[in-house]
């Protein structure tokens, strides 16, 4: 098969999941660690749940918003096209078909840092810009790094924008 790029197959798997929850789950095992060498104090048992919560909520939910958007999708890269699976159904969409992706990324993923201080911090998403009008939207639960997978394209317009909480 020309035109593949190696290990380019961008669906919804366990290990995308889990790598988008990494910053939470780590946090939350500093936290239980730390409320046990405090033997579950009732102040620090509440001071600990608030900043968990304040933490967790927002990426819970941008979690459900880019699985709600990508269940069911797989999308191969090449480097001429871009193919999306739907159902057994396939579309091709030519790079000249492209006129831009624009990835939308954390400040920390803008920066390429692999430190994140929130778990938002690891959501980002891409939009493909068809010249028809359409838009494609490619979550970091499709791929650990949606830029990365989709930068290998030749002759796209590819715009990278910072954002804080990136919300589709």
């Amino acid at each position: 098969m020309a035109g593949i790029l190696e290990d380019k197959l961008l669906r919804i798997r366990a290990f995308t999941h889990f790598s988008s929850l990494l910053s939470l789950l780590i946090v939350g095992v500093l936290f239980c660690g730390i409320l046990i060498w405090l033997r579950f104090e009732q102040d620090a048992l509440k001071i600990f749940g608030i900043l968990f919560l304040v933490d967790a909520i927002p990426a819970l939910y941008l979690h459900f918003e880019y699985w709600l958007k990508n269940k069911g999708e797989e999308y191969e890269v090449r480097d001429t096209e871009l193919i999306r699976r739907i159902g057994g159904e396939e579309t091709y969409y030519r790079n000249d078909e492209i006129e831009k992706i624009i990835v939308y990324l954390s400040p920390s993923l803008y920066k390429n840092s692999n430190f994140h201080l929130l778990a938002i911090e690891s959501y980002h998403y891409a939009v493909v810009k068809l010249k028809t009008g359409e838009e494609l939207v490619l979550t970091c639960l499709l791929a650990p790094r949606v830029d990365k997978a989709l930068k290998k394209m030749r002759g796209v317009l590819f715009e990278k924008r910072k954002r804080l909480f990136c919300m589709i």
